[in-house]
């Protein structure tokens, strides 16, 4: 799936239940740092494949996050290894890609900051008072500032429409997105 053969990921909807399965692995990421991460690279396009999982190395652990559809979004943790050959359904090498570390360089400065604590993102649909239909859109890893005006602090990683979404700032939609810490 997703240009990697032997990737079968377990997508979710709810944020609920993607923090029952994921609670305990993600609680003891606090406290620590993210040590590296790679992005699914067009090498043709010179471009990230903003399709392909995200994965992020901690501790020695890669966490694989997978934005896919309008409102599944997944985690899987070392189900793969980055040295399979990545093939985007079939293209081979009219689309070569490969795994590119660190390419992103607003996030790639948020390295050496430590993890002070971790938001599951819900979004609610309908955004009123009088209905609400919350969806699963991703997580925030919230880092250590270096000083106080440091407002990009973060490492998320979210559903931008059916397809993955990077940020260092605060995610907000309108006030629609909603946190659930990890604790």
């Amino acid at each position: 799936m997703l240009g990697i053969e032997s990737f079968n990921p377990k997508f979710y909807r709810k944020a609920s239940y993607f923090k029952n399965d994921f609670q305990k692995v993600l609680k003891n990421l606090i406290g620590n740092k993210i040590d590296t991460f790679w992005l699914m690279w067009n090498v043709s396009q010179d471009e990230w494949l903003a399709d392909g999982p995200v994965v992020l190395e901690i501790n020695g652990d890669r966490l694989e996050f997978t934005a896919y559809q309008l409102d599944d979004f997944s985690l899987s943790i070392n189900s793969f290894e980055l040295t399979e050959k990545l093939d985007w359904y079939g293209m081979g090498d009219e689309m070569p890609l490969k795994w590119k570390e660190k390419a992103n360089q607003l996030l790639s400065k948020n390295l050496d900051k430590k993890i002070t604590a971790i938001n599951i993102l819900q979004y609610d649909f309908y955004g009123n008072k009088n209905e609400s239909e919350y969806i699963l859109v991703g997580i925030e890893f919230v880092l250590e500032k270096e000083s106080e005006i440091d407002q990009k602090n973060f490492f998320s990683i979210y559903n931008g429409l059916d397809q993955n979404a990077l940020d260092d700032t605060e995610v907000q939609f309108n006030g629609q997105i909603h946190r659930i810490p990890v604790n």
